[in-house]
């Protein structure tokens, strides 16, 4: 109904996902104690509920130095940096969509895209696993129109 429904964005108009147009925020809480760090795209509110961005997946990566209430060590976080590059990479090889957020705790790191729909979530997450040496990637994907 016309002056009631919002208007969708062309997903066309969507920077691709390892683009610096996006902007990103940084926020510390805590989650069962331990510091929790949320490193989210603030501009990625103006998708939100977009149709057509309907997958959310998360990669989560545990870490092997986990530390009793505190962050990676610099050495693992460089590590984690690498497969966020790489995940950024296979992800946008094969879907349109946008990189939300990443949780940071002292036991995994996770990061969270929405993606379009039709995409091999399992051949993604296997490439990414196949280079990945260093680390456990889990994967994981649902619906989520919202």
């Amino acid at each position: 109904m016309w002056p009631f429904s919002r208007r969708q964005k062309d997903l066309n108009t969507l920077p691709p996902i390892s683009s610096e147009a996006h902007t990103w925020s940084v926020a510390k809480t805590s989650y069962e104690e331990s510091p929790l760090i949320v490193r989210f795209n603030s501009s990625a509110k103006e998708w939100v509920g977009h149709k057509a961005l309907a997958i959310k997946i998360g990669f989560a990566v545990p870490l092997n130095a986990p530390n009793d209430g505190g962050l990676p060590n610099p050495e693992e976080n460089q590590q984690l940096n690498d497969i966020e590059d790489l995940i950024l990479r296979e992800i946008e090889a094969h879907a349109k969509g946008i990189h939300a957020l990443v949780l940071t705790t002292g036991t995994t790191k996770e990061f969270v895209f929405y993606i379009t729909n039709n995409v091999d979530i399992a051949a993604i997450h296997n490439a990414v696993r196949s280079a990945v040496s260093t680390h456990e990637v889990q994967c994981m994907a649902v619906t989520d129109p919202r």
